[in-house]
């Protein structure tokens, strides 16, 4: 009987489940397993981060994904242990694991694993060190913790036959794991979306804002497909402070809607929009009471912006709130260059009960 490590076979489940059972001679099992487990992400991250999704499917597949991950770690466990020679497993309860002591210190981290194995000293000088190394660099924390994964391994006393290339190798798949994930997570926030927060009111009704986090709508905002296409009128961005906002003081990211495009001519008439000199019908995002004017310019650029007709620069957009009555936008200081837009809000993932599509209207065609 080839006896198995219970948890190596956890270890290896916990990069990538079913890894385990295929260790433990269970093969079909663990395909099976590792086809369910990416069925369910995509699933799961489709209806979360795709603009028709459904927010609450898709939380509820990554806690089905988090329960089905919790027992494939268990399943992989047993797999290994019921194939086992009783002497083997009586051997292996009797003294410390050292796979366990790896396991630990892995994925709980902190010199857990240091003090399983009764290396005290050493488990709080990993504490502490681990504590700086979070606060001072990831990077840094994401190389030397699967290493020192490794150390709690090779200080356990074992009087069972012990693999330090297996130890070693998966100390370095740790840290390629880490290390992929760091960039993934930085190459996912700053080219394909990120989430915003809306601080202020200036886009009521159609997103709720509030300086208070917990009571302001947070949306998932689109990078790449600007990259593609133009941003079209309609459209609901996030764009950074223009040179007249940063030197009234402004340093924050800022949302809008897309209003007026390159080299079109964008005018007020008795609180009413003209594009090119027809009227722009705006019912579908502003109450109809509305009238948009430049009298909210009380400060900044004087005169405003739009308190004559201005054709829009090539390469740039005309921005304005929704809550005309209350927006501080491009009537007040001026376009918005194409190279300040950061991209496109697509869906609210918060609160949970305004979950959702955004209604990104496109009235490209809406000039009577």
């Amino acid at each position: 009987m080839s006896n198995k490590e219970p948890w190596l076979a956890t270890i290896l489940s916990t990069f990538l489940p079913g890894l385990g059972q295929i260790y433990t001679r269970k093969r079909a099992k663990g395909l099976l397993l590792i086809v369910i487990y990416f069925f369910l992400q995509i699933i799961g991250l489709w209806q979360i981060f795709s603009p028709t999704g459904n927010i609450l499917i898709g939380l509820s597949f990554f806690l089905l994904i988090f329960i089905f991950f919790i027992w494939n770690l268990s399943d992989a466990f047993d797999s290994a242990k019921s194939n086992n020679s009783i002497e083997f497993e009586d051997l292996r309860k009797t003294i410390k694991d050292p796979w366990l002591a790896m396991f630990l210190s892995l994925f709980f981290g902190l010199g857990i694993g240091h003090f399983y194995i009764g290396k005290w000293l050493f488990g709080i000088f990993v504490f502490i060190l681990t504590i700086i190394l979070a606060s001072v660099s990831p990077l840094i924390t994401a190389i030397i913790s699967p290493y020192i994964a490794y150390l709690a391994y090779t200080f356990t006393p074992n009087r069972r036959g012990r693999s330090k290339k297996i130890a070693s190798v998966i100390a370095v798949i740790m840290v390629i794991l880490n290390l992929s994930s760091l960039a993934f997570g930085f190459a996912i926030k700053n080219i394909v979306f990120e989430s915003r927060w809306i601080p202020s009111g200036s886009m009521e009704p159609t997103l709720n804002g509030s300086p208070n986090l917990w009571e302001a709508d947070r949306v998932l905002v689109d990078k790449l497909s600007y990259h593609f296409q133009v941003p079209q009128r309609g459209d609901i961005v996030v764009f950074s402070p223009t040179k007249q906002l940063i030197s009234e003081g402004y340093n924050s990211h800022i949302i809008s809607r897309v209003i007026g495009l390159p080299k079109e001519k964008v005018e007020l008439r008795g609180g009413r929009l003209y594009i090119n000199n027809k009227p722009l019908k705006e019912d579908n995002y502003i109450s109809p009471s509305q009238r948009t004017s430049v009298n909210v310019c009380t400060y900044g650029l004087q005169p405003p912006f739009l308190s004559k007709p201005q054709t829009i620069p090539p390469n740039s957009y005309f921005m304005l709130g929704d809550n005309r009555n209350s927006s501080y936008d491009s009537r007040c200081w001026g376009v918005v260059e194409r190279s300040n837009i950061i991209g496109k809000a697509y869906k609210r993932w918060f609160p949970i009960n305004r979950a959702g599509s955004i209604s990104l209207i496109s009235i490209y065609n809406q000039v009577a």
